[in-house]
C-alpha cells in the first residue's frame, strides 16, 4: 500500500516539475525572441536613439501686464526687443560673418578679434549653444542681420519683451523697476524664475508682481548630444506622448487712480529743491492722484541696462534717489497741531473760542520750551495760535493731556503704523507713548517730552502720505482712508478682473463741531491777514485750509541765525499740509522739503502752485463766488 502511495506522488512531482520547466522554457524563448528582434531589427535605430534621445526644455516668457493712470495712459510697457545670437556650429564661412557684423553692428578690430574667440573656441555641445552678440537692435539692424543670416548660417534674431516706462523718471517711485532673480527665488518650489527672468524690484512693479507677471510657458524638443535640435524620425517618436508646448500667460493690467498730469505738476513743482516729496489726494475716497518723490532715478535704465556709471551716480548722491521719501517718515513739525487740537477739543480741556496767553517761552520743570517767535503771540484762540503756529498755546495742550492720550489721537488718525499704500517700505512711523520713551529713551520718560509731542517734534515721525491721510480725515468729516493708488485689474481685452473700492480704515468719532473748528483754524492759518504762517498758499479765487511745518532736525538756533545754517543736513524739513477748497474739499495736498528750511517760506508756495496748476490744467475746484468771497474777505 504505501508503495503505491510513494508511486503516485512521485509521478505528480514529475508532472509539476515538466510543466514548470515549460513556463520557463516559453518565458525564456520570448525573452530571447524580444532581444532578437532589439539587436537584429531595431537595433540600429535604438543604439542611435539611446545616444541622441535628450530633451530640451525652452522656457517661453510671458508678456508682462501693463501699468496706466486713470486715464488709461501708459506708465510701463512691455516693447518686442530684438537680440542677435551666433551659434558657432551652424556659421558656414567665419570671415563673411565677421565682415558682415561689422557693418550690421559697426564693431571695432577689438570686438571682432574677441568675437572670432567666442565662435572658435567652443567645442562639442557647446558649439550648438547660442551666444548673445547685441541686445535690443533697432528694426533697421534686424533686417540687415537677416540678410546676413541668409548668406552666411549661424545668425539669429530672438525676440523678448524689454520693460519700457513712458514717463521715465517722473513717478519712477511709484511704478518702479525691475531686476534678475536673486538666488534663493531662482530655487523656489514653484520655478516660477529663471535666470533670465525679469521681475519686480521697486515700486508697484514688486507690490503687484503676482499680478502683473503672468506666467511663463515651455516648449521641450528633443536635441542629440551635441545639442543640436532633433526633427521627424526617432525624434518625432520620443516625443508622440510629451506635452511639447505650454503657451505663456500674459500678465494682468493695472489701472491706477493716479494722474500723469498731476504727476507732471508735482514733478515741475520740486524742480528746484533738491530732496523732498508731494502728493495729492482726493479726500472723498482717499484716492492717491499724484504721489512724487525726489530726487528721481530712470526707471529705463534701471530695469536691465544700467551702466556702472549710471548706478555709481546714484550710489554716490547724497540726496538717495532710491529713497521713496513720500513714504519714509519724517519729523512732521507744526502740521502735527491739527491733531494736538482735536485731541484737546475732544478731551473738553480746549474751547476753541476761549483765548490762552501763548508768550515767547514755556518754562517746565527744569527747562525751557520756546515759540518760533520771540516775543510771542499773545492771547489767542484756536484760530490764532494755529495761523500763528503759537508753539506755547500747543504745549500748553500737551502738557493737559499728556503724551498717552495726544498718541491715541494720532492711532485714531492711522498714524504710527504704515499707511496701507503698500510700497517701498511704506513707513509706519513713531507715535511715542510712555511705554515707548521708557524702553528707547535715555532716563525713560519725562512729562516734557509730552509739549514736544504736541508740536510735532520730540520722536514723533510720519510719512507725506501718512499726513495726507491725516488731512484727508479732517476734510471729509473723520473718515480715514486708505490710500487707494490701484482702481482695477484688467486683462488684455480690458475685462475687469478685480475692482478695488475705497477703503475707511477708521472713523475719528469726533463731533462735527469740533471737526469744523479745526478745519477753520487752518482756513485761518492760510488766510488770516495779520497772522497766517501759510499766506504764501493762498490763491485769489477761492479758500485753502492747510498748516505749515518747520521740523528740526538738529540743536535749535533760535532767532535770526536759524535759517543762516546754509548746509543742507544742517537745515530744517519744510512741510505745509493743506486742502482746498476750504468749503467742499476735492483735494488735499502734502509738500515736504527735505532739509528745506521754512514750512512758510519754501514748502508753501510750492503747494500753491500745486493747487492753482490742477485748478487750471486737472479740474476747476474753485467755484465763481468762492473767488468773490476771497475778494471781499481781503
Amino acid at each position: 500500500m504505501a508503495d503505491v502511495f510513494l508511486g503516485a506522488s512521485a509521478s505528480g512531482y514529475q508532472m509539476r516539475v515538466r510543466r514548470l520547466t515549460v513556463a520557463v522554457l516559453v518565458a525564456f524563448g520570448v525573452l530571447l525572441g524580444r532581444l532578437a528582434q532589439l539587436q537584429l531589427v531595431e537595433g540600429d535605430e535604438l543604439q542611435e536613439a539611446a545616444v541622441r534621445n535628450f530633451v530640451r526644455t525652452v522656457r517661453l516668457p510671458a508678456d508682462r501686464g501693463s501699468i496706466k493712470d486713470r486715464h488709461g495712459r501708459l506708465l510701463a510697457v512691455n516693447r518686442p526687443s530684438f537680440d542677435l545670437y551666433v551659434t558657432p556650429a551652424r556659421v558656414e564661412d567665419l570671415d563673411a560673418l565677421l565682415v558682415g557684423l561689422r557693418e550690421v553692428l559697426e564693431l571695432d578690430e577689438l570686438d571682432l578679434v574677441r568675437l572670432r574667440e567666442k565662435v572658435e573656441q567652443p567645442r562639442g555641445m557647446w558649439r550648438h549653444r547660442a551666444f548673445r552678440v547685441a541686445q535690443d537692435i533697432d528694426r533697421q539692424r534686424v533686417a540687415l542681420a537677416e540678410a546676413l543670416r541668409t548668406r552666411v548660417g549661424g545668425v539669429s534674431i530672438q525676440v523678448r519683451y524689454q520693460r519700457e516706462y513712458p514717463a521715465g523718471e517722473i513717478g519712477a517711485h511709484l511704478v518702479g523697476y525691475l531686476g534678475k532673480p536673486r538666488a534663493e527665488e531662482l530655487k523656489d518650489e514653484d520655478a516660477r524664475y529663471s535666470a533670465e527672468s525679469m521681475i519686480g524690484r521697486f515700486g508697484l512693479e514688486r507690490a503687484w508682481e503676482g499680478v502683473l507677471a503672468g506666467q511663463d510657458g515651455s516648449e521641450r524638443y528633443a536635441v542629440n548630444a551635441r545639442g543640436a535640435r532633433q526633427r521627424g524620425g526617432w525624434a518625432e517618436r520620443a516625443m508622440s506622448e510629451t506635452v511639447t508646448r505650454q503657451s505663456p500667460e500674459r500678465g494682468h493690467d493695472l489701472v491706477l487712480t493716479v494722474d500723469m498730469d498731476v504727476q507732471k505738476i508735482l514733478y515741475k513743482a520740486l524742480a528746484q529743491y533738491e530732496s523732498g516729496a508731494a502728493v495729492v489726494v482726493d479726500p472723498r475716497d482717499g484716492s492717491v492722484l499724484g504721489i512724487v518723490s525726489k530726487p528721481s532715478f530712470d526707471p529705463n535704465a534701471w530695469s536691465g541696462r544700467l551702466t556702472k556709471a549710471e548706478y555709481k551716480a546714484v550710489a554716490d548722491d547724497p540726496y538717495l534717489p532710491m529713497l521713496d521719501k513720500s513714504v519714509h517718515s519724517y519729523f512732521p513739525g507744526s502740521i502735527y497741531k491739527p491733531i494736538t487740537a482735536l485731541a484737546a477739543l475732544e478731551e473738553g480741556m480746549l474751547n476753541a473760542e476761549e483765548p490762552i496767553e501763548s508768550p515767547g517761552s514755556y518754562e517746565y520743570g527744569n527747562r525751557i520750551f520756546h515759540c518760533h517767535k520771540r516775543s510771542g503771540h499773545g492771547a489767542v484762540d484756536l484760530n490764532g495760535a494755529m495761523a500763528a503756529s503759537a508753539d506755547v498755546y500747543f504745549y500748553k495742550l500737551g502738557e493737559a493731556m499728556g503724551i498717552d492720550t495726544l498718541a491715541v489721537y494720532a492711532r485714531k488718525f492711522g498714524l504710527g503704523q504704515p499707511s496701507g499704500l503698500g510700497i517701498n517700505g511704506d513707513a509706519p512711523g513713531i507715535v511715542p507713548t510712555k511705554a515707548y520713551h521708557d524702553e528707547n529713551t535715555r532716563g525713560g520718560f519725562q512729562h516734557g517730552l509730552a509739549l514736544s509731542t504736541a508740536i510735532g517734534q520730540g520722536d514723533v515721525r510720519t510719512s507725506p502720505v501718512q499726513m495726507a491721510m491725516v488731512y484727508a480725515a479732517l476734510a471729509n468729516g473723520g473718515k480715514v482712508f486708505k490710500p487707494r493708488v490701484v482702481q482695477r485689474v484688467e486683462d488684455e481685452e480690458h475685462r475687469v478682473i478685480d475692482r478695488f473700492e475705497p477703503e475707511v480704515r477708521s472713523t475719528l468719532d469726533a463731533k462735527p463741531e469740533h471737526l469744523a473748528a479745526v478745519s477753520k483754524s487752518l482756513e485761518r492759518a492760510v488766510n488770516d491777514e495779520e497772522r497766517a504762517t501759510g499766506h504764501l498758499a493762498g490763491v485769489d479765487y477761492g479758500l485753502i485750509a492747510g498748516k505749515t511745518g518747520t521740523a528740526q532736525v538738529r540743536k535749535i538756533v533760535r532767532g535770526h541765525l536759524r535759517q543762516n545754517v546754509k548746509r543742507f543736513r544742517d537745515r530744517d524739513h519744510a512741510w505745509f499740509a493743506a486742502f482746498a477748497p476750504y468749503e467742499a474739499p476735492k483735494v488735499v495736498v502734502v509738500v515736504f522739503l527735505e532739509h528745506g528750511g521754512s514750512g512758510g517760506k519754501e514748502a508753501a508756495p510750492v503747494a500753491r502752485r500745486i493747487i492753482e496748476d490742477y485748478h487750471q490744467q486737472i479740474e476747476p475746484i474753485f467755484s465763481t463766488s468762492a473767488a468773490n468771497t476771497v475778494r471781499r474777505r481781503r
